[in-house]
């Protein structure tokens, strides 16, 4: 691709930053709550609508989306940490062909 121009040091680091990204999603999933809560937490008014098992159904959606973030994130990051692997393998390459070509000059 003509033009397109990669920084191999800031594509680890935007590997390191969505890794790092990825355990507080799951430090945040870890503390959300939903467990010990029953209707009667609430009320007689909580227990009569059933607000304990809303908050449970409502944290777990919660937790679950917290997880697939996360797990988006390290997908994310591995990709990223290929790609610069991948552009710090072709820089020393081309540093070991304009070593060889000095060399045969």
């Amino acid at each position: 691709m003509a033009g397109l121009r990669m920084d191999g040091v800031a594509v680890a680091e935007y590997a390191r930053t969505a890794e790092e990204a990825a355990a507080d999603l799951d430090s945040a999933a870890a503390e959300v709550g939903g467990g010990g809560v029953s209707d009667e937490s609430y009320g007689a008014l909580g227990a009569q609508i059933g607000l304990g098992a809303s908050y449970g159904r409502a944290s777990g959606a919660l937790r679950q989306q917290l997880a697939d973030g996360a797990g988006a994130l390290r997908s994310a990051a591995e990709a990223l940490g290929h790609v610069a692997t991948r552009h710090g393998n072709q820089d020393a390459e081309a540093a070991e062909l304009i070593k060889r070509a000095g060399r045969l000059e």
